[in-house]
């Protein structure tokens, strides 16, 4: 006789008891302000920084212009110049000539990621402190990968920069597609490892944020829509699809601060000023909800019948006896 084997149902995991909320709320008071300010600081940077890089680039040749045909090449030729002087070399030597502009933006850039760092760190230990389901090391995500990526990526960019403003200050002879193309591979050669870890600190930096917007939600600390617009954030930080310059993140950032600072329609949500986790209502609930108010607005309005009315009560006292003709 086969004998099956019955599964083994797992025991529902424990939700873990808040920390200390009269201690939660007394650290989250000082921190209101500071959090606010960087947030929108680190929204603000960036945006300009975008703007930035945009009057440097405005100007740039395009492919059409630069194309040269076998009868202009041999005319160079026979006239001494060597090398193919084309498009590659007109960009270098037009974002060279605005390497300020560039370098400027790359540290607005970057600056923006390190000031959203603590912020989300501060964002994700408010969710902890409600909610700790999480290891502690986890918190540090955001700020490693935050300062980490903010401070490369403008390294890099600076770095790249400088190498353009190098080689737009060459002879006009020996600006060529060859020697441009050579020092951008120069500078990608010198900061290779720097680019391994920018990398990686991008992808700490969107694990910290998506986390953090995630955990803030399911405690309360976030609506809905700013949870799950922050999750998507974070994709769009590693696979930049859409946001290239990143507005939405730097959108999202300010009305984090705006919220933080309680400047936001309504102020914080309850969990802020509760120190406990105040969970949004799920869709079923929701209706569940609606379904019991439209049910008691009804039976307010609805007129009782005669059927629902009480019965009269009996009068006391005997009854008069008829008389005997």
């Amino acid at each position: 006789m086969s004998s099956q084997r019955q599964p083994q149902s797992r025991a529902a995991r424990p939700i873990p008891d808040p920390l200390d909320p009269q201690e939660t709320i007394a650290l989250e008071r000082s921190w209101f302000p500071r959090a606010g300010v960087l947030a929108i600081l680190g929204g603000l940077l960036p945006i300009v920084a975008s703007v930035l890089q945009i009057l440097a680039t405005r100007d740039l040749p395009t492919d059409a212009a630069s194309v040269q045909s076998v009868a202009d090449a041999v005319t160079r030729y026979a006239a001494g110049e060597s090398g193919l002087h084309g498009f590659q070399a007109q960009r270098t030597v037009a974002l060279g000539d605005k390497a300020g502009l560039v370098i400027t933006s790359a540290i607005l850039s970057g600056l923006g990621a390190v000031l959203a760092a603590p912020v989300l760190l501060g964002l994700l230990r408010a969710a902890y402190r409600r909610r700790p389901s999480f290891p502690r090391w986890f918190l540090w995500l955001p700020l490693v990968g935050g300062v980490l990526f903010g401070v490369g990526s403008a390294v890099a960019l600076t770095y790249g920069a400088v190498n353009m403003s190098d080689f737009a200050s060459l002879p006009a002879a020996q600006q060529t597609n060859a020697a441009a193309t050579d020092a951008l591979q120069s500078a990608g050669d010198d900061l290779g490892p720097l680019l391994i870890v920018s990398s990686l600190a991008q992808m700490l930096f969107a694990v910290g944020l998506g986390a953090a917007a995630l955990s803030a939600m399911n405690v309360g600390l976030l609506t809905r829509a700013m949870g799950i617009i922050g999750v998507l954030l974070a994709v769009l930080v590693v696979i930049p699809i859409v946001d290239q310059q990143g507005f939405l993140r730097s959108f999202w950032l300010i009305f984090l601060g705006v919220l933080l600072l309680g400047r936001w329609r309504g102020g914080r949500p309850e969990a802020w000023e509760a120190g406990l986790p105040r969970p949004w209502p799920t869709r079923a609930e929701q209706l569940e909800a609606a379904e019991r108010a439209r049910a008691a607005k009804q039976n307010a309005t609805t007129p009782a019948s005669d059927d629902d009315a009480p019965a009269p009560t009996p009068k006391s006292g005997n009854r008069s006896k008829k008389r005997r003709k």
